[in-house]
């Protein structure tokens, strides 16, 4: 073995500890072992002034590295948590200020520390050594041990080391066999160590064809001779064939091995000796799968010694079953593979004593006592028969001898060795079955007849059994990148299957993995992608297992994703879609740069996304993009695409609006305005005069051009320019400005709750019409808009809600546009009488609830239970519903049967709309045959059955929920699924209250409040549809099924705080004697004589068909009648339907009678007779005026209006004196029109950015902040007059449109107008004549606009040099993408006066 430093470490024989003298201190180390992982460690305290130790224990490879840090003289230290069988190395430095110098430094393991003190504690004990001499580590502990830096211990203290420099001098003739375990369990790189210590141990023998010779066999699931005794006559011959060893693999049969030693290696013709003594040495790791004890205890027998060797998993309690006597000499175990370095230099000296032991005594071979054997024929059976030979059993048949025996003998055993065992039988039997055999395996058998002086001339034979059924038609049924299921036709009489897979992947470790399974299939997981696996399966029978099926399979690649496309290009960004391959994605990769490589960037998504968003990128750069998948595994292949971004949108959507004075407001919409740098707007008028330009913030959509002149034609240009340098299209709107002068003295008055009168005075100039928009303050989202006549100066708002707080905005439409907008605040009046609107009378709350009665009194409502009929005196004429008495409240309770889906017309029940504030109190209970999907207990439908407002159950989710309509119309739904409320779920009596109110609603169940949840105030419900009862919800229509369930109690309350003066006194749990009040009597009967029963009811329709009876028993047979006449057939009757069940008055109890006999079924009853016709009614009160009807369609869009502007400006301060010119500044943006300078040479791409960059933040200042005050005074909302005073009450419905206007009258006629605006453009006309050569322009030379980008690069054509070119054709046609969605329609086009836009486009044509 090499060794690593010429210094070695002594130790002291009587402690468990190391000293080491070193370098750079005068200080002496000591390591004392306390635990499995606990380390102590000593040194001379140093000489001098010193602030501390520092100590460092580093591991060699794995752990976290752990220091400990000392500030004082003490020289020890205590480190824990160590592994006993890592290499450590230790640092001991000196701290000094803040300088620290190294001490000492040494490498050690825990497990070769404690070996070592062993040993020398039983050379000690065996007085081997005196203990005034000092013992060595052993050649493990000192190549870990010596360090470069240490000091040699005194020369008297050195001793040669064990197993380093020794030799054996013996030449005694010895037969050593190497057993080596080669099972998957050990490992590649733990073989290697393997072989380090038997080339080690084998090194000090003096190997020769006449001395010792050494074989070695490989052995796991079968043996193998890696080269017998004879293969090599020299050392260095067997330490090669040692380097030479490959790993075998398999599992561990330790019997089976030694058998094979036995058999094969021990044999002459394999180099054995017979004048040789012979030594087994057997290394494992595990314990063996087959019997050891057998086969090791028959080499024992022939005198052959074995040694056993374990390592970490090995089974201590088997070696010395194994091994051989005494077993203190040849049982060895250690806890890893790299400790087995420790047991080379005992093992060696043991092993050399034990061959010169042997050698010097006598050989002594085993005698075979010879039988007297009679040779006669007649003593001698004959013809053996094996026959049903299987792979565990034959069977014998044999002809006995002339003269019978008296027993048989029969021996049998392997051919190839083995413990021979007989069987001692009867001599008139003649067969035999021999079981629990090994399979295949060859047999000699043996039948001896015994007599009572002699034994018989033996009679034998020779078979082998069969071999195990192994599996059949092993395949690969299902594929992946991590799996692979096989499948295998199973073995007849099979307990399971043991399965074997192995791969070693590049540069990784080999990976093996052992699953046992009962059924002929199995998945094997966790494997790497792209990787070969060779897979072994084995068919077990016990503990025998047969021959392997085997096969390779290579795993699947990981699957890139699939289907890469682009879709929502913009000039910034782009999706990116593409479809993941596989489940087990953990996420996706997406990368891209561009074709100049200036722009790269990646973006990671989760494995179930399927699209991101990549930006920002630059416009009109061609983009390469890659996604690839991300597996725990790794990263799958990419796939690729590529995408030009598009050009920077302009601005679009001009409008221009006229301000008081000499001002325009010009407006737009910007496609990507957290893009945009700055605006740049540009105007003139048509004359040609000088034009104005002006910078705007890139943050803006809006800007006021001041200094214009009236009735004057301007052509106003505006552009973007974005953050990447690009510039945008300009785009041009044509404008005459106007005098357009908003209404004045705006006010409101004629307040009433449902209407409000507005009033302006009418500004100078022709009026097309008036433009008012209102909505209530508290909801700016419901405006609406109307239009009053040009003629007007007042309106009236109708269909308002009561008490609530109105902005109204005026602005007057001219015909050359519209004004500035006026505002103001007014609200209407509170709902105190009867007041007339467009939906008719609507009465005040008294008016429109009745008075009821229930538990708590009197209270104002609509009692739904008298509303269906569902009273004592009208429930019979109402089918499928049954009364049941409740005796506790003297109420009733009624079942409502499956599909009875009670009805009644709204009109018929409310007189009126239900309030906006309502409590819905409900008394029920739910029955087990009550269906287990939502039903509406109580709802409120239009005409066509559609639901508008109600209370639904929903058994299968256990919640209750509420809906209805607010004031926009607007169905909105409320849920409450709290644990309480799962509760009305579980067939008890429980009562629900559903309290409403303007903007909240709660939940009351047994009179507490469960829950409340914020709401909108509910809309007008419609009076011409219909209430039911019970009603499931996926159902429509009058009849299409209903639930089944039991109610007590159905109440409205026109009150949102009606839960809260309930106090449930219809619940017994809950009912409170001293405030409840007292209850009716059940019953006015007295408690005496039972009465005269009263007359008998009429008869009642015929109830449901009962159940099939059970079929009697045959009757006897009756003798055969005379033949009858044969009688006309009758006709068949209806089936009638079921009676509705009959009143039930509650008696008194009375003793319980004698159960009777089952009657007869009854006839079914006739048909009761048609009661009177009742009186006529008296005339009921007049009904409130219809519904709204039914929304009309919408009419054509009508042509879009101008845009108003907010608020009033301030007033234009006094132009101030014109200054002196500026300095001229740095290149800004493009200027008015200059003279025509030198040509300038070219700029870099950068500069240019630099200039407009600079550009930007003068023109910003000096041009954008002027209008900061303007900007901050128009962001600000209008301040209503009664703000401070009025609060905003609750949102009501929306109202109707107002009845159109009169028509005025016929206005003067008109001057003639100016000419319109340009029509669309046609299409492009074709090329006309070449025009003959036109005059000479002026010679002014127009704005130089900036340096545009480089485009991408084109191709490359060699040629001469040529004059500037025009712009290249487009490049070629990109890869097909995926088809898209259709798109929407687009927009109509149309014209305004600001302009006109084409179809499908918001962009304004000049």
């Amino acid at each position: 073995m090499l060794i690593r430093t010429c210094f070695f470490f002594a130790c002291l024989p009587v402690a468990s500890h190391v000293w080491g003298r070193v370098g750079r201190g005068s200080g002496r180390l000591k390591l004392t072992v306390l635990s499995e992982d606990r380390l102590q460690m000593k040194w001379k305290e140093t000489e001098g002034n010193i602030n501390g130790y520092k100590v460092r224990v580093k591991p060699m490879a794995g752990d976290l590295e752990q220091e400990v840090m000392l500030k004082t003289k003490t020289p020890k230290a205590t480190v824990g948590g160590l592994s006993p069988t890592k290499e450590y190395t230790l640092q001991v430095y000196v701290l000094n200020g803040s300088q620290e110098a190294l001490f000492a430094k040494r490498k050690f393991v825990i497990e070769e520390l404690k070996n070592a003190s062993l040993t020398r504690n039983n050379r000690r004990n065996s007085g081997a050594v005196s203990g005034k001499n000092l013992t060595s580590l052993g050649n493990s502990a000192a190549e870990h041990s010596g360090v470069a830096e240490a000091t040699p211990p005194p020369l008297n203290a050195i001793l040669t080391q064990p197993g380093s420099q020794f030799q054996c001098d013996t030449s005694a003739m010895t037969d050593i066999v190497l057993l080596v375990d080669g099972s998957w369990s050990i490992g590649r790189n733990n073989f290697k160590l393997i072989k380090e210590f038997l080339s080690n141990l084998i090194s000090p023998f003096s190997i020769a064809q006449d001395k010792i010779r050494v074989g070695l066999s490989q052995y796991s699931s079968d043996p193998r001779t890696e080269w017998d005794l004879s293969a090599y006559s020299t050392r260095d011959q067997v330490l090669e064939a040692m380097r030479n060893l490959r790993y075998k693999g398999g599992n561990t049969f330790t019997g089976l091995a030694l058998t094979h030693v036995l058999e094969q290696n021990l044999k002459p013709d394999a180099g054995a000796r017979l004048e040789a003594e012979k030594l087994v040495i057997l290394l494992t790791d595990g314990k063996s799968q087959d019997d050891a004890n057998l086969a090791a205890q028959t080499l024992k027998n022939l005198g052959i010694e074995i040694f056993a060797i374990g390592v970490k998993n090995a089974d201590e309690a088997e070696l010395k079953q194994v091994a051989s006597e005494p077993l203190e000499l040849t049982v060895y175990n250690v806890l890893d593979f790299p400790l087995l370095s420790s047991l080379v230099g005992k093992l060696t000296r043991v092993l050399c004593t034990r061959i010169k032991e042997k050698s010097n005594k006598e050989s002594a071979g085993s005698t075979v006592k010879d039988i007297p054997v009679n040779t006669g024929p007649q003593l001698s059976p004959t013809d053996l028969k094996i026959s049903a030979v299987t792979s565990k059993s034959m069977h014998l048949t044999w002809s006995p001898p002339l003269r019978p025996p008296k027993k048989y003998r029969i021996v049998y055993y392997p051919s190839k060795g083995g413990i021979p065992k007989e069987v001692i039988l009867d001599g008139a039997v003649s067969s035999l079955h021999l079981s629990n055999l090994t399979s295949r395996t060859e047999y000699l058998v043996s039948v001896f007849p015994i007599y009572d002086t002699v034994v018989g001339d033996g009679l034998r034979g020779v078979t082998s059994t069969l071999p195990l059924s192994s599996p059949r038609s092993l395949r690969v049924s299902e594929l992946s990148h991590n799996s692979i299921r096989l499948s295998w036709k199973a073995a007849q009489g099979a307990t399971q299957y043991l399965v074997l897979c192995s791969a070693a992947p590049d540069g990784a470790e080999d990976y093996t993995t052992e699953v046992k399974v009962a059924q002929p299939e199995v998945l094997l997981d966790g494997l790497s992608p792209s990787t070969e696996y060779s897979v072994a399966v084995y068919a077990m029978f016990g503990e025998d297992v047969s021959d392997p099926a085997s096969i390779q399979e290579t795993t699947l690649a990981l699957s890139p994703p699939r289907y890469l496309s682009f879709s929502e290009l913009s000039h910034a960004s782009v999706r990116v879609s593409w479809e993941a391959a596989s489940p087990a994605v953990k996420a996706h990769r997406v990368t891209y740069v561009s074709s100049r490589g200036s722009n790269t960037g990646e973006v990671e998504v989760p494995g179930t996304a399927t699209s991101t968003v990549l930006k920002p990128l630059s416009s009109l750069t061609q983009y390469f993009i890659s996604v690839r998948s991300m597996y725990d595994e790794g990263d799958s292949f990419p796939i690729t695409g590529n995408v030009t971004t598009l050009k920077v949108p302009p601005p679009h959507a001009l409008k221009v609006t006229e301000l008081s004075g000499n001002s325009l407001r010009l407006q737009w919409e910007a496609v990507a305005a957290s893009d945009v740098v700055v605006y740049q707007i540009k105007w003139s008028t048509a004359s040609g005069e000088k034009p104005q330009e002006l910078s705007i913030a890139g943050n803006v959509a809006t800007a006021v051009l001041p200094g214009l002149q009236k009735n004057t034609d301007y052509k106003i240009s505006i552009w973007a320019y974005y953050k990447d340098g690009a510039r945008s299209d300009t785009v041009s709107v044509q404008h005459r400005t106007n005098s357009r002068s908003p209404p004045t003295n705006l006010f409101i008055d004629s307040e009433t709750p449902s209407s409000l009168q507005v009033h302006w005075t009418p500004p100078d100039g022709r009026i097309q019409h008036y433009k008012i928009t209102y909505n209530p303050v508290s909801d700016a989202a419901a405006q609406q808009t109307i239009m009053a006549s040009g003629k007007s100066s007042s309106v009236t708002l109708q269909s308002l809600l009561p008490d609530r707080a109105y902005k109204v905005t005026v602005s007057a439409i001219h015909y050359t546009g519209e004004s500035e907008s006026m505002s103001t605040t007014g609200r209407t009046a509170p709902v105190l009488s009867k007041f007339p609107s467009i939906r008719g009378f609507v009465p005040s709350k008294t008016e429109a609830c009745p008075t009821i009665s229930s538990t708590e009194g009197s209270v104002r409502g609509f009692d739904m239970m008298e509303a269906f009929g569902l009273v004592e005196k009208e429930y019979a004429s109402l089918k499928g519903v049954a009364m049941e008495p409740f005796v506790f409240s003297g109420s009733r309770t009624f079942t409502l049967f499956k599909d009875t889906q009670l009805t009644q017309r709204t009109s018929d029940v409310h007189l009126f709309a239900i309030p906006p504030e309502h409590t819905i109190s409900i008394l029920l209970r739910l029955l087990p045959e009550t269906p287990k999907e939502p039903f509406a207990v109580w709802q409120v439908t239009d005409e066509d059955f559609q639901p508008l407002l109600g209370v639904n159950l929903d058994p299968s989710k256990k919640s209750l929920t509420y809906f209805n309509h607010d004031y926009k119309a607007d169905l909105q739904e409320v849920s409450f699924d709290q644990q309480e409320v799962k509760k009305i779920f579980y067939g008890s009596f429980h009562k629900v209250h559903v309290a409403v109110s303007h903007f909240k609603i709660k939940l009351y169940l047994d009179c507490k409040k469960i829950a409340e949840k914020p709401i909108n105030t509910v809309g007008s419900i419609s009076t011409a549809g219909f209430i039911m009862l019970g009603k499931v919800t996926r159902t429509r229509g009058p009849r299409s099924g209903s639930a089944s369930f039991q109610l007590q109690s159905l109440q409205i309350v026109c009150s949102s705080v009606g839960a809260e003066e309930d106090r449930c006194c219809d619940l017994p749990a809950l009912r409170d004697e001293e405030t409840c009040p007292t209850l009716a009597p059940a019953c006015s009967c007295t408690s005496g004589r039972p009465g005269l029963p009263g007359p008998p009811g009429p008869p009642g329709s015929p109830g449901r068909r009962g159940p099939q009876g059970e079929q009697g028993e045959p009757g006897p047979k009756g003798e055969p009648g005379p033949p009858g006449q044969v009688g006309p057939e009758g006709p068949s009757g209806q089936q009638g339907s079921p009676g509705s069940q009959g009143i039930t008055v509650q008696g008194p109890v009375g003793p319980p009678g004698i159960k009777g006999e089952k009657g007869d079924t009854g006839s079914p009853g006739m048909q009761g007779i048609p009661g009177v016709q009742g009186a006529p009614g008296r005339d009921g009160l007049q009904g409130a005026k219809g519904v709204r009807g039914l929304e009309g369609t919408a009419g054509p869009p009508g042509p879009p209006g101008p845009r108003g502007f907010q608020g009033v400006t301030g007033s234009q301060g006094s132009s101030g004196e014109k200054g002196p010119p500026g300095d001229v500044g740095p290149t800004g943006l493009p200027g008015p029109k200059g003279e025509r300078g030198e040509k300038g040479e070219p700029q870099s791409l950068a500069t240019i950015y630099q200039l407009v960059s600079q550009a930007c933040e003068r023109m910003i200042q000096t041009h954008v902040l002027k209008f900061d005050s303007f900007i901050h005074e128009h962001a600000r909302k209008p301040v209503p007059v009664w703000e401070e005073r009025l609060k905003p009450g609750e949102p009501g419905p929306p109202g109707p449109p107002g009845p159109p206007g009169s028509n005025g009258e016929r206005g003067e006629n008109g001057i003639p107008g100016q000419p319109g605006k340009d029509g669309y453009p046609g299409e492009r006309g074709a090329p006309g004549p070449k025009g003959e050569k036109g005059m000479p322009g002026a010679s002014e030379e127009g704005i130089q606009g900036p340096r545009g980008r480089t485009g991408p690069p084109g191709e490359v054509v060699l040629g001469k040099p040529g004059p500037k070119g025009y712009p290249g054709n487009a490049g070629p046609q990109g890869f097909p993408g995926v088809r898209g969605k259709p798109g929407q329609s687009g927009y109509p086009g149309g014209c305004d006066i600001s302009g006109c836009y084409g179809a499908g486009r918001r962009d304004f044509i000049p």
